[in-house]
Parts: C-alpha cells; structure tokens; sequence
C-alpha cells in the first residue's frame, strides 16, 4: 500500500491505521500514563525524520540533553549523538513558569532553528506541566496560538500525560480535543502479559483510521511496534473489487443529472470509490445519496 502525503510516525505497525501517517503542517497529540511509551514514541518519530535528511526540534520540558542520549543509546538508537553533532537535531531544555512562555519564549527559539526548513518536525515532549495553568480566556488563546505557529513551521509531535486532554466526562481536563490535529491515547494495562500494552486512536482528522483497541509492545533496539491483526487491517483497506460498480453510479449520474448537482455527486463517489472499506455492494449506499440529491 503506498501513501502520498504522510509524515511517517516512525512506530512500526501504527501508520497503516491512521491512512498511512500524519498529515503535513499539524500537531499531533500522544497521551497515557507514566511510563507507557510517550517519551519512546517521540524519539522513533524524530529519528525516523532525522535518519532520512530532516531536522527535528525537539524540545524537552523534562530531560536535558544527556539524559536524552543516555534514553536514545539504552533503546540501541546510538546515531542521536551524529544527528546532535551534526546539528540536525536541535534539543531545547526549557522549564516555563506559564502558558505564555510557548508564544512569547520557546515559539521563537523553535522557529530560529527552523528557519527556512522544509518538512521540519518538531516535538514537545511534554507539555503537561503548562497546560494545568490554563484558567484564563487569555492562556487558552496562548496555546492555540502556539499549536497555530508550529503548524506553521512543520509537523509537531505533542506528549502529554493523562488527564491533561479533554476526555468526554472528566472535569479535570484542561486541552480542549479540538486543538489538535490527531490524538492517540497509550495505556499500561498491568496485567504482565505481552500484550497488556494497547494503544487507541482517538481521532485523526482527514483520515479513515482504525477504531479498535490495538495491542503493541515496546522492544530494546526497536522500540514501539502496534501489531493489529490481518482482518483489523482489512477493515481499514479500500475494497478495489468494486470499482467496477462504482463506475457504472458515475455514468448513471452523468446521464440523470446536470450542472453543480452532476459535479458535486461524480465527487463525491469518486471519493467515495477511493475510500470504500466495506466488504459489501455500494449500491444500497449509494440509492440513498442520490434519493436526497432527487429533491428539489
């Protein structure tokens, strides 16, 4: 399968549920517990972007620079100090007392380094400890105003630890869902099997991604790797067969139709031929879209 368009996550097994990785010039949220993953998570994806010529940011609100190569070489990820030397990856330490230091401060210092780069990625990894001062209108508009410029700048990777993101039903949650492009939740199940490790995708806007509870495991020398299984796949992979079907909707549209109407429906089944996963004839679908188109 070949995707067009992605920005490669870097973790073995997620991208084919999430079309194929993330989109350009967003802000992706990862979000769980302690120690399930998210630090792990960040470096496969910056490293992923490193070791194919990009430049990464990666900003660390927690660890400084030596505690981040002695994580990367104690996973087996021994080329981060190449990438630090030949200044391809640009780590920030930083501890800001509020919400206004990501616009006013560390905004600028990501942007310098950036600057003139394209396909840049940038991790912040992680910004929990800010977003528990959000209380004011103003420090609300001061994060989405940083999510806005790092847009701007790149494709970003954002950590945040449970509790910190806006879960239907907890009143303690202070990032509203709708600043960020995707949201993939990581969870511990503490069982001790292998797979009590399990990751969900919350959302992933502009994309047709998996729904279920998908298991994964973190492995020294590789590190995270989700393995859904073949009919999980399956589900989220565009039914060719019908293709044939669809063609004949089109002409049957061309034909009854005329003008914006006739446009607007050969788009939409078109879109609707690229994306259709059912293992089912698109007909009965389809007589229900063009019953509603018939009114006037």
């Amino acid at each position: 399968m070949k995707y067009e368009d992605r920005i490669p996550t870097g973790v073995y097994g997620l991208d084919k549920l999430i079309g194929g990785g993330y989109r350009e010039n967003t802000v992706n949220v990862v979000y769980g517990g302690t120690g399930v993953g998210k630090t792990t998570f960040s470096f496969q994806f910056a490293l992923h972007a490193l070791n194919r010529g990009k430049k990464v940011v990666y900003v660390s609100l927690e660890m400084n620079e030596n505690q981040i190569i002695r994580d990367c070489k104690d996973m087996g990820w021994n080329e981060v100090v190449d990438h630090i030397e030949k200044e391809n990856l640009h780590i920030i330490h930083e501890f800001g007392e509020d919400i206004m230091f990501l616009s006013r401060d560390l905004f600028g210092k990501i942007s310098d380094f950036l600057e003139g780069e394209d396909e840049s990625k940038i991790v912040v990894d992680p910004l929990t400890h800010l977003t528990f001062s959000l209380k004011s209108k103003n420090e609300r508009k001061s994060l989405s105003k940083f999510f806005n410029g790092l847009r701007k700048l790149g494709t970003a990777l954002i950590t945040l630890e449970e509790g910190a993101i806006n879960e239907e039903g907890k009143k303690r949650a202070v990032v509203p869902l709708y600043l960020a492009d995707s949201i993939i939740k990581l969870e511990n199940l503490g069982y001790g099997e292998m797979y009590d490790r399990i990751l969900k995708i919350i959302k992933h806007r502009g994309s047709h991604h998996g729904e279920s509870l998908y298991p994964m495991d973190i492995i020294k020398g590789i590190g995270i790797i989700v393995e859904p299984s073949d009919d999980e796949i399956q589900k989220l992979t565009p039914q060719k067969k019908y293709n044939e079907k669809f063609e004949e909707i089109i002409n049957e549209i061309e034909k009854e139709f005329d003008g914006r109407i006739k446009k607007s429906l050969v788009d939409r089944i078109e879109i609707l031929k690229d994306s259709w996963t059912r293992d089912e004839d698109p007909r009965e679908v389809v007589d229900r879209i063009l019953e509603t188109e018939r009114i006037v």
